[in-house]
Formats: structure tokens, C-alpha cells, sequence
């Protein structure tokens, strides 16, 4: 009789043992084909690992750099919407300053002046917007509230000067204590001299040039320190409708005609100057005429660009970060401007002004070798403009009783207009533009990005993912190779000394 060999025993121990791996393999692919995953460690993956770690650390980079973009595009898509609403209260206000007559209604001012102030809170709220505590318009400094409210603006705070101050005492140094915009009307028998209080300062009027069409009158100047201009008589008098000439220099930059005509009516009416019997009489009529005439024009055209130059010197401090004022008391006589204190005059801007760009105050790295520069600040000139255009307007009063005050409202509307233009700067549509630029920029890092981590996600996939119908086919053949296994171990099972004989 014979039993089974130590060969046979062993043979079913190595089915049994084969079982044991092909249930392995087929619970492994089972997890591939559940997770999608080669191994569940980077050392299962062979060499392939090294590619796979390399390929998750640029992931991660790309992910980092879009996180990045995505927060400066939130924050430059707000700073864009309240840019737009800068532009369109400009827009506002320019067209109806465009259109506007002295018509007061409260407190001095017309119904436009009223909307300016309106508009002045509106601008503080839009220049002091926070995101996510980060204040747009402040700089480096985010965490600053860049501008104080309309109220302390235009009224000031306890020392502290306010705008309205600070456009009273330039208004006072511009006039000059005669009213005549610093000029001095001197006579000499024939002989008249219109001359400028001092030389050097910024204030009142500026003699530019004088011209003549008066008979047997010499007009000389401006020449000389001060600048002066010299009309001289002579027994042959003037025509009527003969004229004079004077363009004059004003503060805010602009300039103002001054004309005075001969005639023969007594008395003259504006801007005439009577032809008297002999040269002192025509000298003498020509005085009192140019006092007249300046004083009219000191009180409306230099008074409205008086108002515009203190609202600019208070606004435009993006270099300096401080406004400018009037060196006084005395006023009136003043001869140069000093920066304000914050002891003494409001800042409007409270944010960072350092030397560098606005833009350069928020940088975002979005790439390995770019960065875009996308910072702002309250007291960039386009926004300073706007600041100032409203604010001036805010600021003054007037009296329709006042026989001056009309031509000085026109005066200060058409001003504000023409500032509303941004003559020669940039405006706050170029801002946007320029911001524009930045967002299109953070756009194509985003773009390629997102082409990047999809090249990279393909290539993980391809290196540590699966197929999953390769995986489906090796389950199967698994399966069926672990059937016939396991039928075997099972007739082995069933396998007696009896059965075997």
C-alpha cells in the first residue's frame, strides 16, 4: 500500500500558499481599481517616484501662485468698481458745473455746491474701502484709514485748518490789503505806473504783457523788479474806442485780460476810462478806471483761482505728503507758502506716501520670474484731482446780493470743469486703464497656470494612476486562475488514505 509522498504534501502546501498570493494581488488591484492609484506609498511607484514627488512640488507652486492671483484679482476688481464711481462723480460734476448760475439756496451755496458736498462724503466712503482689512487706497500702510471725513476736510478740527480755512487765507494773500491782486496804481501828472507789490512770491496777479492802441500815449513793460508797467500821456490824447491792454498772470495758472477803453462819456461805464481835457485829467480818469478794473476782476476771476490754487496746494501732496498754506499772519502781505503741520492743518491723506510708485505698494508674485504691481493710494493725482474739484466747490459761499459774486461763481464753475478734464495728466479713466493692465496681466499667469497644472496633473495620472480596464482584465484573469486554484486545494481537502486507495 502506498501514501502520499512528502512531495505531494508539499505540492499542496505551494497551491495553498499560490491562493494566498493571487488573493493578494487580486485585493490590490481591487484598491487600484477603487482609488485609481498605483501604490499607496511613493515607495511602491519604483524610480517612478522621483518624477511623481517632483510633479506634486510644482503643483503645489502652481497652486500657491493662483491662490495669489485670485486674491489680487478680488482686490483689483473692487479697487476697479470704486474707481469707477470716482470717474463717474467727475463726470457729474464737471457737467454741472458746466451749467451752472449763482442760485443760492442754503447756507451760501447753490443746489451744485450742496450735491459737491454730497459727492465729497461719497468720494471719503469710496477712497476708504477695506478688504478683508486691508485698506485699498492707504499703500503699504492697509491697515490706515487714508481720509478723514468731509466734515473735517472742509470745517478742520480744533487747531487743525481745514480746506475752507486754507482757501481764506490765500484768498487774503492773492487780494492783498488794497484788493487789487498785490498791484499797486501809482500816478505821476501824465504819467501812471501799475506795478507788483514784490518780487518773487506767488501771490495775486502777474503782469504778462500790456498792449496799446492809445493815441500819443507811451506804454512801456513790465520790466524791471518788481515788474511794473508804465503808461505815459501826452497833449495828444487819445481816440475814443482806443484801447489798453493787460494780460495778467493768475495763481492758479491761468491767465485773465484786463481792457480799458477810451471814451468820452462821464461817467464811464466798466472797463472804460474817460478822455479828459488835458493829459494829467486823462492820466487821473485812467487811474481811478484800472483800480476799478482790477479790483473787479481781484474779486471774481483772481477770488475763484485763489480758491482753486489753496484747494490744489491743500489736495496735491502726493510728493511731499504735506499741504501747503499760506505763511501767515499777516495774510495780506504775505510773501511765500509753508507746508503744514499736522499741529495746525489737516492732512488729507493719512495713508503711506513713500518715494516709491503707488503700484509698487502691493506686489503679487505669479510666476517663478514676474511679479505685478497692483497698489494704490488715496492721493494719486487723477484721484487728488476730483478730490479737489469737489472739494473747492464744497467749500465757498456766496451772497447773490453780493455784485461780485456772480462773475467770481462762473469763475470758480468753469474752473472746476476745465480741472475735470485732467488737462495734461492723467485722468482717472487712464487709472483704470492702467489697473486694467494689471488685471489682464494676473489673467494670463492664471491661464498659464491652469495649462501648467493640467500638463502635470496628466503626467501624475500617467505615472502613478491606473487603467481601469487593464485593472477590470487582471481581476478577471486573477479570478478565474484563483477558481481553478482553489478547486484544486479543495479536491486536495477532500483527499483520505481511503479515497487515495
Amino acid at each position: 500500500m502506498s501514501v502520499p509522498t512528502l512531495s505531494s504534501i508539499t505540492y499542496s502546501f505551494g497551491i495553498t500558499r499560490d491562493v494566498s498570493l493571487l488573493r493578494a494581488q487580486m485585493e490590490d488591484l481591487q484598491r487600484q481599481l477603487g482609488t485609481g492609484k498605483r501604490s499607496e506609498t511613493y515607495g511602491g511607484l519604483g524610480h517612478d517616484r522621483w518624477q511623481v514627488l517632483s510633479l506634486r512640488a510644482r503643483m503645489a507652486t502652481i497652486d500657491g501662485y493662483r491662490q495669489t492671483i485670485s486674491q489680487a484679482e478680488i482686490r483689483l476688481n473692487a479697487v476697479q468698481e470704486h474707481l469707477e464711481r470716482v470717474r463717474q462723480i467727475g463726470v457729474d460734476m464737471r457737467t454741472d458745473a458746466l451749467d451752472m448760475s449763482l442760485k443760492v439756496v442754503a447756507g451760501g451755496q447753490t443746489e451744485a455746491q450742496l450735491a459737491a458736498r454730497d459727492r465729497l462724503d461719497e468720494m471719503v466712503g469710496l477712497l476708504n474701502f477695506e478688504l478683508g482689512g486691508r485698506h485699498a487706497f492707504s499703500g503699504r500702510a492697509a491697515d490706515t484709514r487714508p481720509v478723514p471725513d468731509a466734515r473735517t476736510l472742509i470745517d478742520g478740527i480744533g487747531a487743525r485748518a481745514g480746506l475752507r480755512q486754507v482757501i481764506a487765507e490765500r484768498r487774503a494773500a492773492d487780494l492783498g490789503a488794497a484788493g487789487l491782486g498785490r498791484l499797486d496804481v501809482t500816478r505821476a501828472g501824465a504819467a501812471v505806473t501799475l506795478a507788483e507789490d514784490g518780487a518773487g512770491h506767488p501771490f495775486g496777479f502777474k503782469l504778462d504783457h500790456a498792449a496799446s492802441t492809445l493815441s500819443g500815449t507811451t506804454v512801456s513793460g513790465p520790466a524791471g523788479v518788481p515788474p511794473a508797467v508804465d503808461v505815459s500821456f501826452s497833449a495828444t490824447l487819445p481816440n475814443a474806442g482806443e484801447r489798453l491792454t493787460l494780460m495778467l498772470a493768475l495763481s492758479d495758472g491761468t491767465s485773465q485780460t484786463v481792457v480799458l477803453e477810451a471814451t468820452h462819456d462821464t461817467p464811464p461805464g466798466p472797463g472804460a476810462f474817460t478822455i479828459g481835457a488835458d493829459a494829467d485829467t486823462t492820466a487821473a480818469n485812467f487811474e481811478a478806471a484800472l483800480g476799478d478794473a482790477l479790483g473787479r476782476v481781484a474779486r471774481s476771476e483772481l477770488a475763484a483761482a485763489s480758491a482753486v490754487a489753496a484747494a490744489d496746494a491743500f489736495f496735491f501732496d502726493e510728493g511731499a505728503g504735506v499741504p501747503l498754506r499760506v505763511d501767515g499772519p499777516p495774510f495780506d502781505t504775505a510773501t511765500a507758502l509753508v507746508a503744514g503741520t499736522a499741529a495746525d492743518t489737516v492732512f488729507w491723506y493719512q495713508g503711506e506716501n513713500g518715494p516709491g510708485s503707488a503700484r509698487a505698494s502691493a506686489v503679487a508674485r505669479v510666476d517663478d520670474t514676474l511679479t505685478v504691481d497692483y497698489g494704490t493710494r488715496a492721493n494719486e493725482k487723477p484721484l487728488a484731482t476730483v478730490m479737489s474739484a469737489v472739494g473747492v466747490l464744497a467749500a465757498e459761499a456766496f451772497d447773490e446780493a453780493d455784485v461780485d459774486d456772480p462773475a467770481r461763481y462762473a469763475a470758480l464753475a468753469g474752473r472746476v470743469a476745465q480741472k475735470l478734464t485732467f488737462p495734461g495728466q492723467q485722468s482717472v479713466d487712464g487709472l483704470i486703464s492702467e489697473l486694467g493692465h494689471k488685471q489682464v496681466a494676473l489673467g494670463r499667469a492664471e491661464e498659464r497656470h491652469a495649462a501648467a497644472r493640467n500638463v502635470a496633473m496628466n503626467l501624475l495620472q500617467d505615472t502613478e494612476g491606473v487603467d481601469p480596464y487593464e485593472i477590470s482584465a487582471k481581476l478577471l484573469t486573477l479570478s478565474t486562475r484563483l477558481e481553478a486554484s482553489l478547486a484544486t486545494t479543495r479536491m486536495l481537502a477532500d483527499l483520505t488514505l481511503v479515497r487515495y486507495l
